[in-house]
């Protein structure tokens, strides 16, 4: 049986290290996006559809694709386009693994099997580290103050927030963790962090030097900010953002929206993450290597 053959439709630095770890696994990578770079092992093409000829799977960037159904693929001037002519060369329901998709790209792309990776658990896990230090190197260049000996807030106590608390406790930050459920404010206290439930922000926000939310909902609104004068920096890591920004800034609060920090801190160890899980999640939808 012969190697399987997948197609990495544009990316970042995090998808062409991905492309080399795959082909020296032993896959067949057509890589398209990415100008006349290209690792060793792989074949290089300019147009999506010719790169997805005979492919068994398609790789979509972990940031996604735009509005306009471009991929994200910095430094090509003109990006590959997924359009409808696109998922139309593709058998149907041919696996096309992406981060996460919009609901007009799901229409798209409704002939093949679109597979959103970010939420899965191994990943979602082992991005959680970068993506913390990314939010806590932010909040060193950001303010003047350190993280020690301070009040650092966690909102959300999932995957990235478990490991944002646990980076933020190690550092001396004296750590409180807002979280919804029980059993989330159980395992943040049995850490050694202090907790309260989302309803209770107004009165806990009051002495946060820093705030850190990883909630993609509205949960730091205009009342909660309204009580948080003392914050140097808020730092909202949550896909779509959970913060009102207006609010923050009539309030004279700092607060950032930082999507995709794994890819922008450190590319290259996200790149290794996405080699390590990617064979697994080939392999979970029939797609092996040699």
């Amino acid at each position: 049986m012969g190697k399987a053959r997948i197609a990495i439709v544009g990316g970042d630095d995090r998808e062409f290290i991905l492309a080399g770890e795959l082909a020296r696994q032993g896959y067949d990578i057509h890589l398209c996006g990415f100008a006349a770079r290209a690792p060793e092992e792989t074949k290089n093409f300019s147009c999506p559809r010719e790169a997805v000829r005979g492919v068994q799977a398609v790789i979509l960037p972990m940031a996604g694709v735009k509005g306009d159904f471009s991929v994200h693929c910095p430094g090509n001037a003109r990006p590959p386009v997924i359009n409808a002519d696109f998922f139309a060369a593709l058998p149907v329901n041919t696996p096309v693994f992406i981060g996460w998709a919009t609901k007009e790209l799901k229409e798209l792309a409704a002939n093949v099997r679109l597979i959103e990776i970010a939420q899965d658990d191994e990943l979602a896990v082992l991005n959680s580290i970068p993506t913390a230090e990314g939010a806590i190197a932010l909040a060193i260049n950001e303010t003047p103050i350190t993280i020690h000996g301070n009040k650092a807030m966690v909102v959300g106590f999932g995957r990235c927030g478990i490991t944002l608390g646990r980076m933020l406790g190690a550092m001396g930050a004296q750590v409180t963790v807002a979280a919804r459920k029980a059993s989330q404010r159980a395992r943040a206290g049995e850490m050694g962090f202090s907790t309260c439930g989302i309803s209770d922000l107004c009165q806990h926000v009051e002495t946060m030097a820093f705030i850190f939310n990883t909630i993609p909902a509205p949960v730091l609104t205009e009342e909660v900010l309204a009580h948080a004068g003392k914050c140097y920096l808020l730092v909202d890591i949550a896909s779509g953002g959970g913060t009102d920004f207006a609010a923050a800034r009539s309030l004279g609060i700092k607060a950032l929206l930082a999507p995709g920090l794994p890819g922008k801190v450190a590319p290259e160890t996200s790149g290794n993450i996405l080699a390590k899980v990617m064979p697994r999640l080939l392999s979970e939808n029939g797609i092996g290597g040699d």
